[in-house]
């Protein structure tokens, strides 16, 4: 089974039970103690699993993104997927403990794959009192003017697209961004109004369950607010998920070999080439019918159905004969 790792200080939220995402902070050199250790953590992990994903924000790319492309070129491997994302710390915390549940279902390349798809299945933000110093998500002239009016407040989201908006008493985030029901909302303080998540967001996205989390200690340097509450909303039907594995449709990469579908490999970092279905035969002339052709000598068997070509994803369990119908998760915190 593939071990899910995300690098930064990005705490777990306990949402499935019993499964959740390693974390590992990175704020150290590769050739130091801290990071000498980590490779060599990384290389006995690769020993006893065929794969591990490693996650980071793509907004702290620095010091993440250098520790594992040293581990993996000292480790001499290309079972080391280092896939960056671009999400709030909230969300990103949800993600990996997603894909450390869909772990034992999918193969490596699959999981690298729908990593980033994720975030297309959440809306995650946060309310916030400034937008002058938010780096993160685009923010119009107006909305910084705005900020220095006495009692200002915006609902900024950064999944499923970013945006800002000035907020009111009931604001919430677009109809068409509401995920598929029942719907949970995970939300933390810090210095905001959480009153607004439980008594407004929450009924606007038809919630089932509302649940406060703690701060997340990368949120400030992401927000960049003094008071804000970020919240992520996310379907609790894992059919969602089932869905998205089936539409996710891998290859192999020329270069190292792994069944992946995203346009660079995140095992061994190449440009995956583009892949154009082969042309269709065309069609004879109208007014030039087509040679008939030599009368066969006996008649000729019918034809054998081929089957169709091997899928190189693999299956998860729910299409495999003798195993159940889906993977349903756990949940926790109060949530359904």
């Amino acid at each position: 089974m593939t071990l899910v790792m995300l690098l930064d200080d990005v705490p777990g939220l306990g949402v499935f039970r019993g499964v959740a995402a390693e974390r590992f902070r990175a704020g150290f050199s590769p050739l130091s103690d801290e990071g000498l250790e980590f490779t060599a953590r990384l290389g006995s992990t690769l020993a006893e699993r065929p794969a591990v994903l490693a996650l980071y924000p793509s907004w702290r790319p620095d010091a993440a993104a250098r520790l594992l492309r040293f581990a993996r070129a000292s480790l001499g491997t290309r079972r080391l997927a280092i896939v960056p994302l671009d999400l709030p710390p909230l969300a990103l915390s949800l993600v990996a403990d997603q894909l450390a549940f869909l772990a034992p279902y999918v193969g490596p390349g699959t999981l690298a794959t729908v990593a980033p798809r994720l975030a297309g299945l959440l809306v995650a933000g946060a309310r916030v009192n400034s937008v002058t110093r938010l780096e993160r998500v685009r923010t119009g002239f107006g909305d910084h003017l705005a900020s220095y009016l006495p009692g200002s407040e915006f609902l900024v989201t950064a999944a499923p697209r970013p945006g800002v908006r000035r907020a009111g008493p009931d604001t919430a985030p677009e109809a068409g961004d509401v995920p598929r029901p029942p719907v949970v909302v995970l939300a933390a303080e810090h210095g905001g109004d959480g009153g607004w998540v439980r008594d407004r967001l929450g009924p606007a996205l038809g919630a089932v369950s509302v649940s406060m989390v703690a701060d997340q200690p990368l949120g400030a340097e992401y927000w960049r607010a003094k008071r804000y509450v970020e919240f992520v909303a996310f379907s609790g039907d894992s059919g969602v998920l089932q869905a998205m594995l089936r539409e996710a449709v891998c290859e192999p990469c020329p270069w190292c070999g792994t069944a992946v579908g995203s346009p660079v490999c995140p095992f061994c970092a190449m440009v995956q080439p583009v892949r154009t279905p082969p042309p269709a035969a065309a069609p004879p002339p109208l007014d030039e019918p087509a040679a008939p052709g030599p009368s066969p000598a006996r008649p000729l068997p019918a034809e054998r159905p081929q089957p169709p070509p091997a899928r190189l994803v693999s299956a998860p369990p729910w299409n495999r004969p003798g195993v159940p119908e889906s993977p349903s998760p756990s949940y926790a915190n109060g949530v359904p």
